[in-house]
């Protein structure tokens, strides 16, 4: 689903075309494709994604896409099942004006598709298997979303209250499952991060898995708490631990979302979603 080029996002667009005809790359009908921490960008009638931040050279931002881009670089050489960077223009990291960007291949794929459980299973244990061999060592999960999510939570600076949220309700989760979280021993890994449907596409080549900005170490049942159904067999897993990182992934995507709501329906929709998902499990 597009998202309408606005006021908002505009600038970040035309930075985009900008780069892309300096390489020759025809981007006259670009339509955006997600607007929320990145705007991402179709830069129709051309094969090629822009992803972009509002960074310079050298900052936070920029060295987040950088890394995202060599850890896909490394994925598509070990041949797992993603979408790697544009052959139609050096990737990047690009800057242009205030913003920095990397371009992607645009994947064909059907967006109403629902991802079925063993398909995006086999995608996400064929990506860990890639990962191993990757020569980093990343975060930790907690520190990467979950401590982020407590910063907004018990931060002075928290947003102003959502007529859909209740910060007492969310602080007492977080500490609930966190300290249920430190008494358990982790076998971790590295993840993909974020496996959600969003980023599991359904395309003529199989299932594709994209944005690799959240890779983290973490349990396996991390990536599994936010991967369509259970991966029908593809993984052993400690059902005890997925419940409660399903709470915890519930927690830290309806906070995320809570920050952002009041300017996306669509952000506002999925926060409703997941803090439903909590308090039902919190009642059970």
């Amino acid at each position: 689903m597009g998202h309408t080029i606005s006021v908002r996002n505009r600038p970040a667009v035309e930075a985009a075309q900008a780069i892309a005809h300096r390489h020759g790359i025809a981007a006259e009908e670009a339509r955006v494709l997600h607007d929320a921490n990145n705007v991402v960008v179709h830069l129709a009638p051309s094969p090629v994604v822009a992803k972009i931040c509002r960074s310079q050279f050298g900052d936070p931002g920029w060295r987040k896409l950088a890394t995202e881009l060599e850890i896909a670089r490394h994925l598509v050489r070990a041949g797992a099942p993603v979408v790697g960077p544009s052959p139609e223009l050096p990737p990047g990291p690009h800057v242009q004006g205030d913003f920095a960007m990397t371009f992607w291949r645009h994947q064909d794929h059907d967006p109403d598709a629902i991802a079925t459980s063993g398909g995006a299973g086999h995608a996400l244990a064929q990506v860990h298997e890639a990962l191993d061999s990757y020569p980093e060592t990343f975060p930790s999960f907690l520190d990467r979303q979950v401590r982020r999510t407590a910063k907004i939570l018990f931060g002075e600076s928290a947003p102003a209250p959502h007529p859909a949220f209740d910060r007492d309700f969310l602080c007492s989760q977080y500490l609930s499952i966190t300290s249920e979280l430190h008494d358990r021993k982790l076998r971790c890994r590295t993840l993909h991060g974020d496996p959600h449907r969003g980023n599991v596409l359904v395309s003529k080549a199989g299932y594709l898995l994209i944005d690799f900005e959240s890779v983290c170490s973490g349990p396996l049942e991390w990536d599994l708490s936010a991967l369509p159904g259970l991966g029908a067999g593809a993984f052993h897993v400690d059902e005890g631990l997925l419940s409660l990182l399903r709470r915890l992934r519930s927690l830290c995507v309806a906070v995320w979302c809570w920050t952002r709501a009041r300017s996306s329906t669509e952000l506002d929709c999925i926060a409703r979603n997941h803090m439903g998902l909590l308090r039902l499990a919190a009642e059970t």
